[in-house]
């Protein structure tokens, strides 16, 4: 593999402010050199979203064997909780706005599994677009939670790689290739059923996929269970699924009708488990699997599909078939975080669509799951050449980020003003100033240590808003407490 020096240089100065820290900080930790393994072209079906593939050679390609990221150590600046603030306060730019307490399910079940309740697990799944598809923003998030409150596993993970940087940290992944995929973006498949990570596979005989903990990091060590998502349907086939290569189960998909299907395996043993899933009769229809402990701990899933954008869960997906998959998987905080390839068209009219398909998806997801916190996370910014050289955010992104604030605000969903948070207008071109890039030629893909940094500020973020909500718990807990004692003196 080629490899590339990377250069410290403070940049905190950049972007004022908690931003900057939080780059300066991301910098300071970084300093492995990125991996650059040798792609062949994407050749993908649709044509709408080529101007929004990453550029491989400015991202890394998580493959088989690289597990957890080595560019963020496990340190008490990062991981443990910021300072408590005052929960009164108004909406910073790095924090979580949420007058309707949204996020109060989310942060309940973290409580229980901060204070190691037995089996305690809170579960996040994380939906978007390419930016997250190589898990560059989603693994730091899910590496730092799962530091501060325990690591319950995985995640959801595709049976196959849709696309070649596709992959995930804290875990080691190999396929034996040959799975015929199809994704939202352009389907080819037309029963609207692309699974938990909009992603559909089939394969014939013999087709595998091996889950394994990762090998370094102090993260995504043991796997006690795995649960496969597939695709019961008339005509189906049979795989078989394994752990440790001793425990074999065979699973027949055939059915009357076509459905969400979904078999576990667990290890007869707690710690360092490996699973394995093939294909062995017939065609077998998959989507992927998750990897999980008993907890207590948190389980982040990275869900992005390339060129995707929000309206594909309203238009593309199933509705019954999506509710099948979110009523299993049953995460505690659903995060939508869009906007990227939107920015890319949007005209008035386009700008009224999204609006309407992104309210339709958070009323699916609702009516799917009531009890579930929502959050909106905005796009991050996007820059483009202007004249002389310059660059400029695009047009649209400002648009789009008020759209989506004006639909959380409408729906009772939380928001994350991301676009803020990393330091608003002019921040791409800030990122791809110098000799040390956060952000691609492009100027909308984070390279590897700008996805750090975006991870982190989604980290804080998350922290902080838990913080308030235990500030407010213990406020509630000190008022009724005197009253408390006072009725109890009362009726003796």
């Amino acid at each position: 593999m080629a490899t590339s020096e990377k250069r410290f240089v403070f940049v905190g100065a950049m972007v004022p402010g908690k931003t900057g820290r939080t780059i300066f900080l991301v910098l300071a930790l970084a300093a492995l050199p990125l991996i650059l393994p040798p792609l062949r072209p994407f050749s993908g079906r649709g044509q709408d979203y080529k101007a929004m593939l990453p550029n491989l050679h400015e991202l890394v390609s998580f493959k088989s064997n690289r597990s957890a990221p080595d560019t963020i150590s496990s340190s008490n600046s990062t991981t443990d909780a910021p300072p408590a603030r005052d929960p009164t306060d108004s909406c910073s730019a790095d924090s979580i706005e949420d007058p309707t307490r949204a996020l109060d399910h989310f942060y309940s079940a973290l409580a229980l599994t901060e204070a190691k309740k037995q089996g305690s697990i809170t579960r996040i799944s994380h939906y978007g677009d390419s930016p997250i598809t190589n898990d560059g923003i989603t693994g730091t998030v899910r590496r730092l939670m799962q530091e501060r409150f325990g690591d319950a596993g995985h995640g959801f993970i595709l049976v196959d790689r849709p696309w070649e940087w596709y992959g995930h940290q804290a875990i080691t992944f190999t396929t034996s290739g040959g799975w015929s995929d199809d994704s939202l973006m352009n389907p080819m498949t037309k029963d609207g059923m692309f699974g938990l990570g909009g992603v559909t596979f089939n394969a014939s005989p013999g087709k595998t996929a091996h889950f394994a903990p990762a090998t370094t990091g102090d993260t995504g060590r043991n796997f006690s269970r795995m649960d496969v998502y597939y695709l019961a349907q008339p005509n189906g086939g049979q795989f078989t699924v394994s752990a440790n290569g001793e425990t074999n189960l065979t699973v027949s998909t055939i059915s009357d009708a076509a459905k969400s299907a979904f078999q576990e395996i667990k290890s007869a043993k707690p710690g360092a488990n490996t699973f394995e899933i093939k294909t062995v009769s017939g065609s077998v229809r998959m989507f992927g699997a998750v990897l999980e402990n008993d907890g207590p701990g948190v389980v982040y899933d990275s869900l992005g599909v390339n060129g995707a954008y929000a309206g594909l869960l309203a238009r593309v997906m199933n509705e019954q078939h999506w509710a099948e998959q979110l009523r299993h998987r049953k995460p505690d905080l659903l995060i939508l975080n869009y906007g990227t390839n939107e920015s890319e068209y949007a005209s008035d009219d386009q700008m009224a669509r999204y609006e309407k398909d992104l309210r339709e998806v958070v009323r699916r997801a609702r009516a799917a799951l009531p009890e579930v916190s929502i959050l909106i996370v905005s796009p991050m910014d996007r820059g483009k050449h202007a004249a002389g050289g310059r660059v400029i955010t695009l047009d649209s992104i400002p648009k789009i980020v008020e759209m989506q604030h004006r639909v959380a605000r409408d729906t009772g969903c939380a928001f994350l003003n991301l676009y803020a948070a990393m330091g608003g207008e002019g921040t791409m071109a800030r990122w791809h100033d110098g000799r040390h890039h956060l952000v691609g030629g492009d100027l909308t893909h984070p390279t590897a240590d700008g996805g750090i940094t975006v991870g982190v500020l989604i980290y804080n973020a998350l922290s902080e808003g838990y913080s308030d909500h235990r500030a407010r718990i213990r406020v509630l807990e000190q008022t009724i407490a005197p009253l408390k004692r006072k009725t109890q003196t009362i009726s003796k």
